[in-house]
């Protein structure tokens, strides 16, 4: 009897502190957002210290959210900008290295927390293919297809322009690709990282970094308000391969297309993996061999005659080119090491606090830009990180381990809204009011403050990069686009 009286008494105070806790929640939801982050930080332990010693790019993050959400989506013309936008920008003037806000350490650090939390919107993302799978499925081909239209499109836009501005073999490494990590090794393997080859990968891959994601988000935004193509064929375009530049223009498409957001999502989603994965190998076997026949055909030049010519360069010039493309390397090499020791040294708990702060970001940013009651989304948050850390449990099983953490977020993320799934509906409907801008704005504003790291590498390269680097993002999403919007209406999906 008096274990059942202890256990009313529980129940009577739980339901009393309960009450009290959502009377907090709807008169000051901001109070309600800070409470359930401490009760989350408060379950981490020793990894505080991670937060404390890093608190200015927390407390950055967290403005840069506010003053991006506050603004909101802006319209003029053709032209769509999105509070990620504003985010990524505010985010790289912070980080310019003559202001002295933040030191290198800090900016790299921003760019690994990048990872961690793309994991946030890569589950949400996931969430949306499973209820559409069929969908998917019934679109097999398209999303096959439009591989084709990514590297035709790098070859079609960027290599006239790099040979038109003389570029030499530097527009081979430029414009096979949009050169994320893996392309840089199969061209540091295939040729070296200080061939001309070398220092077109690296220049596009700098610039990538830089603006990839603010371009492509106009792009996607304009091209998509001209009205022309289907928003489908619009989210396979934007599936290129790069997890934050498939965030920026699926967010650039979503805002035109609002009702159709779960299944731009889950369009986007699975091209981008897609991509991701059959990626490198079409590039090695396919994009490459093809943009260093058309370049020598184009040119009538061949990699022997380029390579003599510039041994044959004057001492100075030589020597000019060697120091510019050692700091280049330079550069890379060193953010690679310090990306390898963070990964290294993180723990499961390293990322459940990043995972935390993503999903306390989000619920800023839904709150501010969206005007949804935390209430309505915070256990949507709990699932979406719960999911992120089943996926990243499964990427340090061995043998499984070989794939990123990525790509087993994803597949949970899709496993678990399958329809026929056992919760499959509840998880849907818990995670629906989770916008999908509002978990890509935190993303790009740890982004924006990884940026000065860059800029000094960026200085050392030639100008006629940065518009080659233009025309091959431009390419490969509207050919792309062209490919699935021919490909769909075959297939009957649209």
């Amino acid at each position: 009897m008096t274990r059942i009286l202890s256990i009313v008494k529980i129940q009577l105070h739980s339901g009393t502190l309960y009450c009290r806790i959502m009377a907090v929640a709807t008169r000051q939801p901001l109070l309600f957002i800070y409470i359930c982050f401490h009760v989350f930080i408060s379950f981490l332990g020793g990894t505080k210290l991670d937060l404390i010693k890093n608190w200015k790019i927390h407390v950055f993050a967290l403005l840069l959210v506010i003053v991006a959400e506050f603004i909101g989506i802006q319209k003029h013309g053709l032209v769509i900008f999105l509070p990620m936008l504003y985010a990524l920008v505010l985010g790289g003037i912070i980080s310019y290295p003559s202001f002295h806000i933040l030191n290198e350490k800090q900016m790299t650090r921003a760019g690994n927390l990048m990872g961690i939390t793309m994991l946030f919107l890569i589950a949400k993302i996931g969430l949306g293919i499973g209820p559409n799978l069929h969908l998917l499925l019934n679109s097999g081909l398209a999303l096959i297809m439009q591989e084709f239209g990514h590297f035709f499109g790098t070859l079609i836009f960027g290599l006239p322009t790099a040979i038109l501005l003389k570029m030499g073999r530097e527009a081979i490494g430029a414009c096979y690709s949009i050169d994320r990590e893996a392309n840089v090794a199969i061209i540091a393997e295939k040729f070296g990282i200080f061939s001309p080859e070398g220092r077109g990968v690296m220049g596009m891959y700098i610039c990538g970094t830089l603006f990839g994601a603010l371009w492509i988000s106009i792009l996607a935004g304009i091209v998509s308000r001209t009205g022309i193509f289907h928003p489908y064929a619009l989210a396979m375009g934007g599936g290129i391969g790069s997890a934050s530049m498939m965030a920026a223009s699926v967010g650039s498409i979503v805002a035109v297309f609002p009702d159709e957001v779960q299944k731009i999502t889950a369009f986007a989603g699975a091209a981008n993996l897609m991509t991701s994965v059959i990626g490198i190998y079409f590039s090695l076997f396919i994009s490459l061999p093809v943009t260093i026949k058309v370049y020598e055909f184009v040119t009538g030049r061949k990699r022997k005659d380029e390579v003599t010519e510039e041994e044959q360069a004057d001492t100075k010039t030589k020597e000019t080119m060697a120091q510019n493309e050692e700091a280049v390397a330079a550069d890379i090499k060193k953010e690679e090491t310090e990306e390898q020791e963070a990964k290294k040294g993180s723990t499961l708990s390293d990322d459940l606090l990043i995972l935390c702060i993503t999903g306390f970001l989000t619920l800023v940013a839904n709150f501010v830009g969206f005007k949804v009651n935390p209430l309505d989304d915070w256990l949507g948050i709990l699932v979406i990180i719960a999911i992120c850390l089943v996926g990243i449990l499964i990427a340090h099983v061995p043998v499984l381990n070989k794939l990123p953490n990525v790509f087993w977020v994803s597949i949970v993320a899709v496993v678990v809204s399958i329809p026929s799934i056992p919760g499959a509906e509840w998880i849907t409907t818990i995670t629906k009011n989770v916008n999908f801008l509002a978990a890509c704005t935190p993303i790009l504003a740890y982004g924006g403050l990884s940026l000065g790291k860059d800029i000094p590498a960026f200085k050392r390269l030639s100008w006629r990069i940065v518009p080659v680097a233009l025309m091959v993002s431009s390419g490969t999403f509207i050919c792309a686009t062209v490919m699935a919007e021919i490909m769909l209406h075959l297939e009957g999906v649209i």
